[in-house]
């Protein structure tokens, strides 16, 4: 190779191949201090639109997974305000299948009367008092408006339950077993008699198997967010793997780059320096 003073080629080839082991360096740096792949866009540009997708959709999951879990405390309260009211309709039941009885006299039949009318009283605070953060959910207001239970990290139908026909308005009125005028002592109607027993005691029955209906439902309604809850865990287990081949950077792999680079740093700038010096090599031949 000529040797000139005009433009040092081995130089500028020196410097670029400096500055690109320096850049690659500067890299692997990045990655290895981070833990990361891509820690700008120009990383993994394709990357990068995958992995946040990836992140958007694990991330929409896990809240799902929250809300799943606030569901089921939702209607876990539910249940037990119905379990308490199907427990004061059971104790009805018993009363009036004794009251039936032509053993009892009016004064015990009456005496069971007052017993019932204070369980009816209990089931209508039960109905008004039953909520999950202030919010009622056996008073009737459930029927008149859905109740949406997001279990699902997109805006599809797939992704929505409406869990608001399992909450039935278990008012006494409601359940249709209001106290009969022949049946309340302070009525002047009131009559005991075991016929009319009988006939409330249908009330009642059916009463009781409408809460059992609708507690069938809430466990429908939680065996079928539990499935979901448990598919989205697996789901984002499989989607957290995928994503770290996008995002996370391989540790061993980018170690042995940076030992590599180091060593093509220190040549390239020994090299550098050699490059610069040639020119000199110009002023000996002029005696310099």
């Amino acid at each position: 190779m000529a040797i000139t003073l005009g433009t040092n080629v081995p130089a500028f080839i020196a410097r670029m191949n400096l500055n690109s082991v320096t850049s690659s360096l500067t890299t692997t740096m990045e990655r290895l201090s981070s833990g990361l792949k891509i820690n700008k866009a120009g990383d993994d540009a394709a990357g990068l639109v995958i992995s946040e997708n990836m992140k958007a959709f694990i991330s929409s999951s896990k809240q799902a997974m929250n809300n799943i879990q606030t569901a089921e405390s939702y209607l876990n309260i539910a249940e037990d305000g119905m379990v308490s009211i199907g427990d004061h309709f059971q104790r009805i039941n018993d009363l009036l299948t004794n009251m039936a009885n032509d053993t009892n006299d009016i004064n015990s039949r009456t005496a069971a009367v007052r017993e019932i009318i204070e369980r009816l009283d209990e089931i209508n605070r039960l109905a008004e008092t039953t909520n999950f953060n202030g919010r009622t959910m056996l008073d009737g207001s459930a029927e008149n408006a859905q109740i949406i239970v997001q279990m699902g990290p997109d805006e599809t139908e797939l992704s929505i339950l409406d869990i608001s026909p399992a909450l039935t308005d278990c008012h006494v009125s409601a359940l249709g077993t209001l106290l009969p005028d022949n049946l309340n002592p302070d009525n002047p109607a009131f009559e005991p008699s075991n016929e009319n027993c009988r006939a409330y005691l249908a009330q009642v029955q059916d009463a009781i198997a409408e809460l059992a209906t609708r507690r069938g439902l809430l466990g429908a309604y939680e065996n079928r967010m539990e499935s979901s809850y448990d598919s989205l865990s697996t789901r984002i287990e499989s989607l957290e793997t995928a994503k770290s081949i996008y995002t996370d950077a391989d540790i061993a792999e980018e170690a042995t780059n940076l030992t590599s680079q180091q060593i093509m740093q220190q040549i390239n700038v020994s090299i550098l320096s050699v490059a610069n010096s040639m020119q000199q090599t110009a002023l000996s031949l002029l005696g310099g």
